[in-house]
């Protein structure tokens, strides 16, 4: 059985997602953009993304980077604590990439783009953004069972 705790203490502490997703989506041929939890649950999606489609975007996005870490840490003997730093996935129709949001906050965001997506663009604003987006989740106090800041 999946915890959701962490996805929800997510959505909780980032409330207003919009300063993490419009920038984005506003580099050319980005389709969709995504915050999804470690777990694959989805924390919050661009405009026009379907909850239901989000949401398995994000469950195959938590086993993609699980499978990618395992067969990069495996592949160069690297420890099995090594983090993935970004994971990219290119097809002759576009281009989805994903990368964690700080080293400790449990977020991934991902945006999936079409040929046309400026790798390079898009990447540097993904790394921005999950610096950002890092830094303001371990900013904002963790909530404690009984409702106050831990």
């Amino acid at each position: 059985m999946t915890d959701t705790s962490d996805s929800s203490s997510l959505r909780e502490r980032l409330q207003d997602p919009s300063w993490v997703l419009n920038p984005l989506t506003d580099i050319n041929g980005v389709l969709h953009a995504l915050i999804l939890s470690v777990d694959g649950m989805v924390v919050a999606a661009s405009e026009g993304l379907a909850r239901e489609e989000a949401e398995g975007i994000a469950a195959m996005s938590s086993a993609l980077h699980g499978a990618a870490r395992t067969a990069t840490n495996s592949a160069l003997g690297a420890p099995t604590s090594t983090p993935v730093e970004t994971v990219t996935v290119q097809t002759q129709n576009g281009i989805y990439m994903m990368m964690p949001a700080g080293s400790a906050s449990n977020a991934f965001i991902a945006v999936a783009g079409t040929d046309k997506m400026p790798m390079g663009v898009a990447a540097h604003t993904m790394a921005r953004q999950a610096r950002k987006l890092g830094e303001h989740l371990m900013s904002v106090g963790a909530r404690s069972d009984d409702g106050g800041t831990s």
